[in-house]
């Protein structure tokens, strides 16, 4: 029987793979997508805090809030296709070494 590991709440919602596997496409956009609905409403509310507390006309309350969302999307977005990029990445390294056997026995030095 496997044991199934067990992760900090933070990041079974950021990333609640464990990154022996490659994420499929499915799995990549999903990761994307909670990284984006996570940071981005944050970041637009205390956007438009400053906004409110600035007393700035609406149309420009407005304007900095489609250009706070529209950043957080790419900052984002970015950055967690960076992270599933990078864990699919070690995953395929990960795999490539258990085939050929090698980088597992020894010391961290090799012999």
């Amino acid at each position: 029987m496997q044991s199934k590991l067990r992760y900090r709440l933070m990041r079974r919602i950021l990333f609640p793979y464990s990154g022996e596997e490659p994420l499929s496409r499915v799995q990549a956009m999903r990761v994307i997508a909670v990284w984006i609905l996570i940071f981005v409403p944050g970041m637009s509310m205390l956007t438009l805090l400053v906004a409110v507390v600035a007393t700035f006309p609406l149309h420009k309350m407005l304007l900095l809030l489609l250009l706070s969302s529209l950043s957080g999307i790419i900052i984002f977005g970015t950055l967690s296709w960076l992270v599933v990029a990078m864990s699919n990445r070690a995953a395929r390294i990960l795999q490539e070494r258990r085939v050929t056997g090698s980088g597992i026995s020894g010391d961290r030095y090799g012999s």
